[in-house]
């Protein structure tokens, strides 16, 4: 059984008074005046608030997936509802609606959060045990909430109460690393208030082993790779999560309750995800809305184990042939089958074909996150989970903070071959031996692929340092070899020309309407 988050939204509606059309959401946050002496008056009370902040983890499916057409990974065609296109072209400004939902939301979730932390201590004749597992659980939202925003804004106004006076609405900005630190701090706090399991009915709550999967996370962006690599090998110690041998099935919502998944945002019928119509094409009656790259494509190695630039195998005839299999697993090429149906991008009759209306602009599409099922409209067409951690980023947040500190034992070549040699996969294991550099490259090699479509690749392109090398410039999608009478035959589709500002495009800005509203609130340099 899923966490019904469904059934307690309303909870959320009324007791925090959510603003969701205000101009400034940081500058009115909701107050807990109505419910301080109403609500907080029982334990089935506090547990159903908690319950209602995990709306967060999962209400922004599909915007979250949206960060992918931000990278070198993924393009979006529309400027609606989101126009991520621009963030990820270079052509932005600062009243872009994708910046002020992305901080918006998260902040609806840390207010709520707050309001949750400030007030479960005057539940009379509560369980201690209950109430510090309640305590970890809104923690640990509030914590993945302040994660998305630093990763996004960099320093961000650091808020841990509820803001219940016009006086403390102009918060100035904290330092990244001191949210970042605080936060980690806190996960470790709470990792030992959480259990490291629930019953079946309480599936989908956080647990001791997603506060420490999270808490590594934090700890490796922030380069605190010590505490990353020692926290990362807490979670591998406590033998609860194994690498699943079926690398689609965490997708298309056969496989939920996998030992993989750490966390995931749960969805049930009558909470439902649009993430299948933003992905899928024109077969499943999806927009294509977020479409890989031929980037991306080529980023997938040979089954040897080599890139495509170094490996005998690769056959540029048939350039999806003797591939990593999570290509084929992760993105729909030519002739690849979804759900039953083939899907042939090079027959110009086909709906699925390049021109067609609502067809791939890059000749591709997503595989992964397809459900089995899509039954519906296209505002709720899936119950499919959404992963928020899984086992896999352990492993590499170990491999890739033991690499960052020349710590390269065998230890590391085991944590990326469990990855690799995933039983669907089966990738050659690594060649012991090498140096740090080519280490690191492997390690980030093998997230781009592992974690294609899942966030990560935006936060790791910056950490990183490498979004001024991979961002600009033409990006293509796959090649027009199925009509030997145009003009562009065997040549790349061009998809658009993308700039990258390595003085401002590192950070997103602070949403204009918040900077106008708030006088202590400054600007993100050159935006």
């Amino acid at each position: 059984m899923k966490l019904n988050i469904y059934k307690y939204s309303f909870i959320l509606l009324s007791l925090f008074l959510l603003v969701a059309c205000d101009e400034s959401f940081l500058n009115k946050q909701p107050t807990d005046s109505l419910t301080t002496d109403t609500y907080w008056v029982n334990s089935d009370n506090a547990v159903q608030a908690v319950t209602g902040c995990y709306r967060f983890l999962g209400g922004d499916d599909w915007w979250r997936t949206f960060l992918t057409c931000a990278t070198d990974d993924s393009y979006a065609w529309s400027n609606w509802p989101c126009d991520i296109m621009y963030a990820g072209n270079g052509s932005a400004t600062t009243t872009l609606g994708t910046f002020n939902h992305f901080w918006s939301f998260m902040y609806k979730s840390i207010a709520n959060t707050n309001n949750v932390l400030a007030n479960i201590g005057k539940v009379p004749d509560m369980n201690a045990d209950l109430r510090n597992q309640l305590i970890g659980e809104a923690t640990f939202i509030r914590a993945w909430s302040y994660q998305q925003l630093v990763g996004l804004y960099g320093d961000v106004p650091w808020i841990t109460s509820p803001q219940t006076n016009p006086d403390q609405y102009d918060v100035s900005r904290t330092s990244a690393s001191v949210v970042m630190d605080s936060i980690s701090a806190q996960l470790a706090k709470i990792a030992d208030y959480l259990p490291v399991s629930y019953s079946s009915d309480q599936f989908g709550r956080a647990t001791k082993g997603a506060a420490l999967a999270l808490k590594a996370r934090i700890d490796l962006y922030n380069g605190n790779y010590s505490a990353a690599a020692t926290t990362a090998k807490e979670v591998m110690d406590m033998n609860v999560y194994t690498v699943d041998p079926d690398y689609m099935s965490l997708f298309n919502g056969t496989n939920e309750h996998s030992s993989e998944i750490i966390l995931s945002a749960q969805y049930t019928d009558n909470y439902k995800s649009a993430l299948a119509t933003w992905i899928g094409g024109p077969t499943i009656g999806g927009w294509s809305e977020i479409v890989p790259l031929q980037s991306l494509v080529d980023a997938y190695e040979c089954t040897d184990g080599k890139t495509i630039d170094q490996s005998s195998l690769y056959d540029p005839q048939h350039p999806f042939e003797n591939r990593d299999p999570r290509l084929k697993m992760t993105i729909v090429v030519p002739g690849g089958v979804l759900n039953g149906d083939t899907i042939d991008i090079t027959d110009p009759n086909s709906a699925d074909g390049l021109g067609k209306n609502n067809a791939s602009y890059t000749g591709y599409y997503y595989k992964k996150y397809i459900p089995a099922t899509v039954d519906g409209g296209w505002s709720g067409n899936s119950t499919n989970d959404i992963i928020i951690l899984r086992y896999p980023e352990v492993l590499l947040t170990y491999a890739e903070a033991k690499i960052e500190m020349n710590d390269i034992d065998q230890s590391v070549y085991d944590a990326i071959d469990q990855v690799r040699g995933r039983a669907d996969v089966n990738l050659p294991p690594i060649p012991t031996g090498q140096s740090q550099t080519a280490m690191r490259q492997i390690v980030r090699q093998e997230r781009r692929v592992e974690f294609a479509e899942e966030e990560q690749r935006l936060f790791d392109i910056r950490r990183w340092k490498i979004a001024e090398n991979v961002m600009p410039g033409d990006v293509y999608g796959i090649l027009n070899y199925w009509n030997s009478a145009r003009s562009d035959y065997q040549k790349h589709v061009l998809v658009e020309n993308r700039q990258f500002n390595p003085q401002r495009d590192y950070l997103w800005p602070i949403p204009q309407s918040e900077v106008d509203l708030n006088k202590n609130l400054t600007q993100n340099p050159n935006w």
